[in-house]
């Protein structure tokens, strides 16, 4: 078992992501969705405080007591990952409807449907790379000043982690929350070809049932959707998670699409509004909970609810314009680099204010990740604002970085 603090493998225990971290949350219409872009700054900053929690208190935080029953320090923070593979589905099928309403034939798995696949997969890695590599540089650096060891073997177990390997059981991670990544991945290459060939029965029938089939059997075979290093049969459990939990993002925006335009009745936004807040407010409790790991399949469905009618766009807030604030939009901006870059600042603060108390030491992490994350989304920008030069065999590296990231998950 090797603690996340020393910038390796996450605590199994650990079931967190992020952000990372999602980005360019727009629906078929091509707008953006500031309320999804919020809800990606509040889910990131509720992984990085778990994490927090993770380091300092073993999980173990207690912040007040309600009648007898204890509210924890996001004991269960872990589920906000839940919500980032829910987007990532959610987008790819709306990348995907795109392309069935432009009249684009599905391709055959001979005539480029492999093709199309791995294209739409080097698009989002095009988008996060900037980021995931200046954090994997930097990681070196933060664990020489705070004497970890630096040997040979470090940097050769975590070549494949460069390429988002490590959830094939290649190697170790240099920051070892970017799991979620990895899986992220690796459930696109199955989960797009299929919602592709068969969009309509994916998203309304199959995703569904094969949702509901894989969570159900991880939260009876393992006892709960974390703990990411469960072996599950033939791959890690994150691995299915992903899948199963993208898919069902593909039936939310399916969804999603179809209640989009067709509300007229204020009562019925009202409805639509009270609905997302009381599944927010829901998972909340949970995740600030001392509950038992089982119940997060309870979590994942009430913020499958929530995503599905935020991007709706059906609410009272977003038809009265609450978000169309470009400050929504900076803030879901921002999150991906701070979830990327979280490591380094949970290994620097306590060793450099190891005298300070454990709460001084959550301020400082989180201060600082927050910064070092716009720094990071700015310059990456003003990069792409100026061109990165053409260098010969890095093509991977160039994205156009003007977009931040919100190229990661923007409809192609």
């Amino acid at each position: 078992m090797t603690n996340e603090k020393d910038g390796e493998t996450a605590h199994p225990a650990e079931g967190a992501a992020s952000p990372t971290v999602t980005t360019g949350t727009t629906g078929t219409a091509g707008k953006r969705n500031n309320g999804i872009e919020l809800l990606r700054f509040l889910f990131t900053t509720i992984i990085i405080l778990f994490h927090i929690n993770l380091d300092l208190w073993d999980r173990k935080k207690t912040i007040a007591l309600v009648r007898g029953i204890p509210v924890t320090f996001f004991r269960h923070g872990n589920m906000g990952v839940e919500f980032f593979f829910l987007v990532t589905g959610y987008l790819m099928a709306a990348s995907i409807y795109k392309k069935i309403r432009a009249g684009k034939e599905t391709p055959g798995l001979r005539t480029g449907l492999v093709r199309e696949t791995m294209q739409f997969i080097e698009h989002k890695a095009k988008a996060i790379l900037p980021y995931y590599l200046t954090a994997c540089a930097l990681t070196p650096l933060v664990r020489f000043l705070t004497g970890r060891s630096l040997g040979a073997s470090y940097f050769v177990k975590r070549l494949p982690s460069l390429l988002f390997l490590q959830r094939m059981g290649l190697g170790k991670p240099f920051i070892g929350c970017t799991w979620y990544l990895s899986s992220l991945f690796i459930a696109m290459f199955f989960v797009y070809p299929l919602c592709r060939r068969f969009y309509r029965a994916y998203t309304r029938i199959f995703a569904p049932l094969l949702c509901a089939a894989l969570l159900g059997a991880i939260i009876v075979l393992t006892g709960s959707l974390g703990d990411i290093e469960d072996w599950f049969f033939f791959t890690y459990k994150t691995n299915i998670r992903a899948f199963a939990e993208m898919s069902m993002g593909a039936t939310a925006f399916e969804l999603s699409r179809l209640i989009r335009g067709r509300v007229r009745s204020v009562y019925v936004r009202a409805l639509i509004t009270l609905s997302a807040l009381a599944g927010l407010a829901l998972t909340g409790v949970y995740m600030c909970s001392s509950a038992d790991e089982r119940y997060g399949i309870l979590c994942f469905y009430l913020l499958f609810l929530v995503v599905t009618l935020v991007f709706s766009g059906e609410g009272l807030l977003c038809h009265a314009g609450v978000f169309r604030s470009p400050f929504f939009a900076w803030l879901g901006a921002v999150s991906l680099p701070m979830y990327v870059s979280q490591t380094l600042l949970r290994m620097l603060v306590p060793c450099c204010f190891e005298k300070s108390g454990q709460w001084t030491q959550c301020f400082l992490i989180y201060a600082g990740v927050l910064l070092l994350g716009i720094v990071m989304h700015t310059a990456v920008t003003r990069a792409g604002e100026r061109g990165l030069p053409k260098i010969p065999g890095l093509s991977l590296l160039r994205v156009r970085a003007s977009k931040g990231p919100d190229a990661f998950f923007r409809s192609r």
